[in-house]
């Protein structure tokens, strides 16, 4: 291994990774060290402290490992991410690559070090095929292969492959070709962007191509020997449309498949060597694979979804596989069993329990809290006193009518002694009005004591922090409800409320009891409909079969609603399908 090749190589790896900031190749002795031989891009910058750290986790972990920095980029600020990755030649520990670059997500990290363990197994293999190869032939690779991987587009990068092998090995003519369907097919012409696929010399060198790709081995016209046993006859025949041209066809291997061709023109006078032959076999063992991976990345999307079930179908049809098989089959057979089977189709949704007959207790006047004697959750009996309300005042108020009223008793009596009857007239009506002024004041005397309406529990109230608060007239201070009247409250989607109607059967489960299972029925849908969270609900009520002690207003659960029977396979992909029917119409015209 050069310096030079190991240079280009980095080159050409910094040069696929967008975003590549610096990048250093350590090498040294197979699995001993220390490998302190540095090669760097894009200068000399071998001593890079966080790069240096990467390859010491390496060297620890002999894995390769990817991190997000803390420090970002002078220019732009952007994150930057280190990445290290070992070198292994016949499974010893050669060397390890680091490469910082700009952040990415966590599937792009793993799509990078996926690209430079595949640089690295071209290298590997570049190095074994050419242990005894020249450096001259050395580079070719390395430049056939930069040349198949610069260019973003796939025609252009395969015309410059084409170009490039025509140039190195001084040929007339360079035709690459790949096979789509079965059929093989001319892709690239070397110094040319245009290819007449229905003239005769194409179909001459497709045809020769395919010779070659059916045989699965190299082919030399004319042959150096005539007792050799391949079928040369298009061959021949391009030979004929070419005069005075040797011809060399060399399958591109993927895989051990075949998936393509190269086929290189000569003038007669420079025939093909074996030395010459066995480097274009090792181009085609080192190019297929890359050039055949990019065909097919740049595929239309819909080919590589008929590619994909194709190659899946073969392996359900074809030999092994036998997991693959097995749970096809499974599958299968669970499908037909959804959909010939049917079940209980229910929806869940949902619910709270509520008191069907709420008392509110409100100020029956203006005053101030004097005591408070029950508060939210307590049983009462009918007829117990709740809280009280300060009642100095009206003491003072009841006192001063008292006083009048007793008063003018006096001076109505010394005026009807003496026969005055107008004065008696006017002390009568004074003394009514104090009496009724005393009335009023003895009537909210009573209502400052609150008294339960009937027994209960108390579900709203709670006046024990606020003593000596005042309280207007007609506010609320306690709600009072029943302990053996409820209904439940469902909270049921608007993509469901068209499945629901009265008289429809389901069964509840509390979250405070969650051992018992209350049947319900629905009693009453309302039209009006709420938004809780994002979604749209409708108010369902249903009454209770059965009551229990334990249960308190507020409760909540969920209540499985009984809609009938029906399939299985519906039951557990309608809300994909209702999905799909709504997106379906919304976005056809």
């Amino acid at each position: 291994m050069t310096d030079k090749i190991l240079q280009n190589w980095l080159l050409q790896q910094c040069q696929i990774l967008p975003g590549s900031r610096r990048a250093v190749l350590l090498t040294g002795p197979p699995d001993e060290g220390p490998y302190n031989r540095a090669i760097s891009w894009p200068d000399e910058q071998a001593n890079i402290p966080s790069l240096k750290r990467m390859t010491e986790a390496v060297l620890r972990s002999k894995q390769s490992v990817i991190k997000t920095r803390n420090n970002a980029t002078e220019t732009t600020g952007e994150p930057l991410d280190a990445m290290a990755c070992p070198f292994f030649l016949q499974g010893q520990l050669t060397g390890i690559v680091a490469i910082e670059m700009t952040t990415r997500s966590k599937p792009m990290q793993q799509a990078a070090i996926q690209q430079v363990q595949l640089g690295l197994k071209w290298l590997e293999t570049m190095i074994q095929m050419n242990a005894s190869s020249s450096k001259e032939q050395l580079v070719t690779l390395i430049d056939l292969l930069a040349a198949g991987l610069e260019h973003e587009n796939f025609q252009v990068a395969l015309s410059h492959v084409a170009t490039e092998l025509a140039e190195r090995f001084s040929c007339q003519r360079v035709s690459i070709g790949f096979l789509r369907h079965n059929r093989l097919r001319v892709e690239a012409l070397s110094h040319s962007q245009q290819i007449d696929r229905q003239s005769n010399l194409m179909r001459a060198i497709r045809d020769a191509m395919t010779e070659a790709a059916d045989q699965g081995a190299s082919i030399v016209y004319p042959a150096e020997t005539e007792d050799t046993l391949q079928i040369t006859t298009f061959h021949e025949q391009l030979a004929k449309q070419q005069e005075g041209t040797t011809i060399c066809t060399v399958p591109l291997i993927k895989d051990a498949t075949v998936v393509g061709a190269l086929l290189l023109e000569r003038q007669l006078e420079k025939p093909f060597t074996r030395e010459t032959i066995e480097q274009c076999e090792q181009i085609g063992l080192l190019l297929g694979p890359v050039l055949e991976t990019r065909r097919r990345d740049e595929r239309f999307i819909g080919f590589k979804v008929v590619d994909s079930f194709r190659a899946g179908l073969g392996k359900l049809l074809g030999p092994r596989h036998l997991t693959l098989k097995a749970m096809t089959a499974l599958s299968v057979i669970l499908l037909l069993w959804l959909s010939l089977s049917t079940g209980q189709f229910r929806i869940s949704t949902d619910s709270v329990l509520e008191a069907s007959i709420c008392r509110v207790i409100v100020a029956p006047q203006e005053g101030y809290i004097a005591t408070a004697l029950a508060r939210a959750g307590d049983l009462v009996n009918e007829g117990d006193l709740l809280a009280t309300l300060d009642d100095k005042q009206l003491r003072q108020e009841q006192r001063k009518w008292q006083g009048q009223r007793e008063q003018l008793v006096k001076e109505y009596r010394k005026a009807l002694a003496s026969f005055d009857r107008a004065e008696v007239a006017i002390l009568n009506a004074k003394r009514l009005q104090a009496e009724a002024q005393l009335q009023l004041v003895e009537q909210q005397l009573e209502r400052t004591s609150l008294i339960a309406p009937f027994s209960g529990l108390v579900v709203k109230g709670d006046l024990s922090q606020s003593l000596g608060s005042p309280v207007e007239r007609g506010e609320v201070l306690y709600e009072v409800a029943p302990t053996d009247a409820y209904k439940v409250v469902l909270k049921v989607d608007d993509r469901d409320i068209g499945l629901v109607s009265i008289g429809q059967q389901g069964k509840l489960r509390l979250s405070g009891i969650p051992d018992q299972l209350i049947e319900v029925q629905i009693n009453r849908v309302t039209p009006v409909s709420s938004v809780e969270e994002g979604r749209n609900y409708f108010r369902v009520e249903a009454v209770m079969a059965d009551h229990s002690d334990l249960l308190r207003p507020g409760m909540e659960g969920v209540t499985r609603i009984e809609i009938g029977e029906a399939k299985k396979i519906w039951i557990w992909t309608r809300r994909m399908t209702e999905w799909l029917r709504l997106f379906t119409w919304s976005w056809l015209p």
